[in-house]
């Protein structure tokens, strides 16, 4: 194990355990944002160094997984300063609250680094169990509903992704020799494996890993855990624990494609993708919370990034792109989630108009944020969904592609009629408005304003110009799953430097 990957593992349990000894509130909301903040500096530094993962490193840092270790890393160190904030009544342990969303920092980092499929297991395992009492922050009943609702379906998800591993175990029995359960070892002997026990482990695997990612069928836990969770911790499930299990699956897809399967993997990534989208389609028309509506939405970028997936090196490329913007716009949609609640007092639709009235500069973010999630130009979900479309053209997926736009307008024309008057609707009558933010300090919204400010500025940036390294890095994690024998031949042939 290199320091680099020591680092990023130890620095989150090391601060989330200065969090449950801390004496004070102010001192422990410190070792949060310093935890999150040196996270994300190791991970920039580790951008700086060459660092090649061998056949049998258990751990390691692959263009894919570095690529969504640092998304996730960017997340947490905003939504740390966010809960600075948004933090004003402590109705669970602090000490316990703030431990586990560095615990789950840690947890996920694993994930991205996991380059064994057993190992890659429990570390996602640890981040949903570590996201447990997050979602039981107000402790009334509906959070208990939803706690309970997202430990049953994660199970559920979990035994199923468990049983895929092991199919994937048992199609190396005829490969002759002893293989290990990592990515490159499989990479390498893909075209030994039996493919009837390699074609049941993605299938389980796709089932089990996409409940916690979110996709229809098995995503029903996702309204009520967004919707019951503070908004920062909602937005660190959808754009970070959305992420970790999303890289699950893709490890399984890595393999599938080396062993030859790839057409029956992307038949199975489509499928899945345009029945998450529908489904988000239908449940969006006609929402009255609008965060269980950005719940929905969620559904449908889940979607979208199994599809692009399913389309190839081009497709992969694309929902790379996605996962970017989805992070960041998700991100900014809770934070401005959370503000909503403390102007208007409510999540019922019906009853909050006039932002941009009562307060302009989040009605400014909200207008933008809509425009990102809902895949506008120049914002960056617009190209990505474009590069899925011209995939799928240029593969004559002509049903594949007519689905994938219905159901995406569908959810445009859901999203904007609900939400547009949020914005720029009449104000509700003075004695009807429950004012939540008069009694708080004028910094508090500043920050948590500022916070959602960075993200839709990164992303509205991002859309507008992609930097070479950017661009480099989304390319190479695409080709690692389209095409993961190069990542198998470049670790056996060139040494590992470790800084």
């Amino acid at each position: 194990m290199t320091l680099t990957v020591l680092l990023l593992l130890a620095v989150p349990l090391l601060f989330g355990a200065l969090c449950l000894v801390l004496p004070t509130s102010g001192l422990r909301l410190s070792a949060l944002v310093a935890g999150s903040m040196t996270h994300l500096a190791v991970v920039i530094r580790s951008w700086t160094s060459v660092e090649r993962v061998a056949a049998d490193d258990l751990l390691g840092t692959d263009p894919l997984g570095h690529l969504m270790l640092t998304l996730i890393s960017v997340l947490f160190a905003v939504t740390s300063v966010y809960f600075v904030g948004y933090h004003r009544k402590r109705l669970i342990s602090q000490r316990v609250f703030l431990a586990c969303m560095l615990g789950l920092l840690a947890a996920l980092s694993m994930v991205c680094l996991s380059q064994h499929f057993g190992l890659l297991w429990v570390a996602l395992e640890a981040a949903s169990l570590a996201a447990t009492p997050l979602i039981y922050f107000r402790l009334g009943a509906r959070a208990l509903e939803a706690t309970w609702k997202f430990l049953l379906m994660n199970s559920v998800g979990v035994a199923l992704a468990l049983l895929g591993i092991f199919c994937v175990a048992l199609s190396t029995t005829g490969v002759g020799e002893p293989v290990s359960l990592t990515v490159l070892e499989l990479v390498r002997g893909a075209e030994s494996l039996d493919p009837v026990w390699l074609r049941s482990g993605f299938l389980l695997a796709l089932v089990g890993f996409g409940t916690k990612m979110g996709l229809a069928p098995l995503h029903s836990w996702k309204p009520d855990a967004y919707g019951e969770a503070p908004p920062p911790v909602a937005a660190l499930l959808a754009g970070g624990m959305t992420l970790g299990a999303f890289v699950c699956i893709l490890r399984v897809v890595q393999v599938c494609s080396a062993a030859g399967l790839a057409e029956f993997a992307s038949f199975w990534l489509i499928a899945f993708g345009l029945f998450s989208i529908a489904t988000a389609a239908v449940f969006v028309v006609g929402n009255n919370d609008y965060r269980r509506l950005a719940a929905y939405t969620s559904v449908e970028h889940m979607g979208v990034l199994v599809v692009g997936i399913g389309l190839g090196v081009a497709g992969s490329y694309a929902s790379m792109l996605h996962a970017m913007h989805n992070m960041l716009n998700k991100g900014a949609l809770f934070f401005l989630a959370g503000f909503l609640w403390r102007l208007h007092g409510t999540n019922r639709i019906s009853l909050v108009r006039g932002t941009i009235s009562r307060s302009p500069v989040a009605g400014v973010l909200l207008l933008g944020t809509l425009c990102a999630t809902c895949g506008l130009p120049p914002f960056g979900m617009f190209f990505s969904e474009l590069g899925i479309i011209l995939a799928a053209a240029s593969q004559g997926q002509w049903w594949v592609l007519a689905l994938f736009v219905t159901t995406l307008a569908v959810v445009f024309v859901g999203v904007m009629t609900a939400m547009l008057p949020v914005v720029f609707g009449d104000p509700p009558q003075a004695e009807s408005m429950i004012a939540t933010t008069g009694t708080e300090p004028r910094w508090r919204r500043g920050v948590m304003l500022s916070a959602a400010a960075v993200l839709l500025g990164l992303g509205f940036g991002l859309g507008v110009y992609q930097p070479d390294s950017v661009r480099r890095a989304l390319d190479e994690a695409a080709q690692s799953i389209a095409r993961p024998q190069a990542q198998a031949i470049a670790a056996l042939e060139q040494p590992e430097v470790h800084p």
